[in-house]
């Protein structure tokens, strides 16, 4: 054995729960030989090893984001990033400006990020308002939250199939374009992607690049690294190319983390599809850094826009028989997971409301029945914005883990969801500490989407906002909200329970747990190293 670096006289907050803190680290290679006092370490140094005195700074393992997307971030290089405003005057303001700036020869396609949902109501926003301002070729103003978007007439002629309908060729099922009493197309769509608007770029004759490339991606992956974030799991894999461009860089000795894929399955039917996806890229990119052993299947939509599946009808229906919509039923999630679970494939299912929670639950409970003493697979719900109290303890019972954007958790979508869940359950979303205290393991996440919000990937800013419940850029009204705190205030997590989230939950819930997720003898020397006592900080926060 050589140790090439010894580390001593820190804080080191190991997550071993054998042994929680140490003084120092002794590193061989690219692994920890040693996690304990100074004395035993400095021990062990030889003629070559480097030694460095922390000096009574913090060091924690390194950080898992548990599900982000580095390849679609990538892609929105090109967008046209606006201030944020929640009124409508100074949005069409912004946007008539912005659009000045950027002119036709530059911008062919005007793609804008972003408009607030609540902004615009119910009713959502319409074409006339955008067409009164761009005319002159396809414009698409992109929702805050991104699972909507508005179009100006141009775009939606050029969206227009022979049907008379428009598309967009979405990899998670048939978007949805709304249209008024009269049945005409309003430009607002749900659930639409950049790369989908194929009847405007073969119109136009024009692509922006599509495809991850040193330029699109290297801000940003070194963004995660700066800020300690050595692994991640893109909450799905946006094509062949964008994987074989990792790949390089991590054959070249350039990616620097641990990259987990996954691949998306738009509709059940296409199960078998995904399944032979996750093989091929296992066969063809598969790296000690690189893996894929995951598909990512959306059952829901938002709160925000009323397309998920509640528990209780909806708070704007009056005739109270609303209850929203799953894309899958129980049935079909079941069988789902009988399949993958054969297949030793792990699913990671995009769930909003508690309906869908309810169903995932009921599906994996059904599952695990038929599979008995053969159930392997690793199930994960991610966002779970709002958990019914009846189902808080399946967690715990069924093994499932829940991923959460802890950015989130200060009101970033605002009030949006209000109209479709009411005051009152608007006021218990975002809320895992009653999951936690049952035993339930909760993970934690960035889930960035665009380069418009790829600062928030900062998992510091995340523990921040998880542990305040105050969003330090969107924070929400300081009137009807005491110091902008988002309810509930008893939902504040603590220092301790963020990063066991961040690094012993998520690399046990993405197999890496025999690498990663604690500062022990064996596994790999990945860590971070805070010039101030993160703890005192966190223990002090209000």
């Amino acid at each position: 054995m050589t140790i090439s670096k010894i580390l001593f006289n820190g804080k080191i907050y190991t997550e071993d729960p054998e042994m929680p803190w140490a003084e120092a680290l002794a590193i061989d290679g690219k692994k920890l030989a040693y996690v304990g006092d100074s004395e035993g370490a400095k021990a062990m140094a030889g003629p070559g090893t480097e030694m460095v005195d922390l000096d009574g700074k913090t060091v924690i393992p390194g950080l898992i984001d548990g599900h982000t997307h580095p390849s679609t971030v990538s892609k929105t290089f090109w967008y046209v990033r606006g201030p944020h405003t929640h009124d409508k005057d100074e949005l069409m303001a912004n946007i008539k400006e912005y659009a000045k700036r950027y002119p036709k020869e530059e911008r062919p396609y005007f793609y804008y990020e972003s408009y607030f949902t609540e902004t615009f109501g119910e009713e959502g926003p319409n074409k006339k308002d955008l067409d009164a301002i761009i005319s002159d070729r396809p414009a698409r103003i992109q929702d805050f939250g991104d699972h909507a978007c508005w179009y100006n007439s141009v775009a939606l002629e050029m969206l227009t199939g022979e049907d008379g309908k428009p598309h967009n060729n979405s990899p998670i099922g048939e978007p949805e374009f709304k249209q008024d009493e009269n049945g005409e197309y309003t430009g607002w769509c749900f659930e639409s992607v950049c790369q989908g608007d194929e009847g405007i770029f073969e119109k136009l004759g024009w692509m922006p690049e599509m495809v991850m490339n040193d330029e699109m991606s290297t801000p940003l992956l070194d963004y995660f690294r700066q800020y300690g974030i050595m692994c991640l799991m893109d909450g799905f894999t946006e094509g062949d190319e964008n994987l074989q461009y990792l790949y390089y860089l991590d054959k070249a000795g350039r990616l620097d983390m641990y990259y987990e894929a996954t691949s998306i399955l738009s509709e059940v039917k296409d199960i078998e599809d995904s399944i032979a996806k996750v093989r091929e890229w296992q066969n063809s990119f598969t790296t000690d850094h690189i893996r894929c052993n995951t598909i990512k299947f959306f059952i829901d939509g938002t709160n925000e826009m009323g397309d998920c599946l509640s528990t209780e009808p909806f708070h704007n229906d009056k005739a109270g028989t609303n209850y929203g919509e799953a894309y899958a039923t129980m049935e079909e999630m079941r069988d789902v997971l009988v399949r993958l679970n054969r297949e030793k494939i792990d699913f990671h299912v995009h769930t909003i409301c508690d309906g869908a929670f309810r169903l995932m639950c009921d599906a994996v409970e059904e599952a695990q029945k038929i599979c008995g003493d053969d159930w392997w697979i690793k199930v994960t719900l991610t966002h779970c914005e709002i958990i019914h109290p009846d189902d808080i303890h399946r967690v715990h019972d069924l093994g499932i883990y829940i991923d959460y954007s802890t950015h989130w958790a200060g009101g970033y979508f605002g009030e949006g969801a209000i109209p479709f869940l009411g005051q009152k359950r608007w006021e218990t979303m975002h809320d895992y500490t009653k999951v936690i205290k049952s035993g339930g393991k909760v993970g934690f996440s960035s889930d960035v989407f665009s380069y418009a919000e790829a600062t928030r990937a900062n998992p510091m800013i995340g523990m921040q906002v998880a542990m305040t419940r105050v969003d330090p850029w969107v924070p929400i009204d300081p009137e009807k909200y005491p110091g902008s705190v988002r309810p509930p205030l008893d939902a504040k997590l603590t220092i301790e329970q963020l990063i066991h989230g961040y690094t012993v939950i998520n690399a046990e819930r993405m197999r890496l747990d025999d690498k990663m997720g604690s500062l022990e003898a064996g596994k790999l020397a990945n860590f971070v190293i805070f010039n101030e006592d993160v703890f005192r900080f966190a223990h002090e926060t209000p």
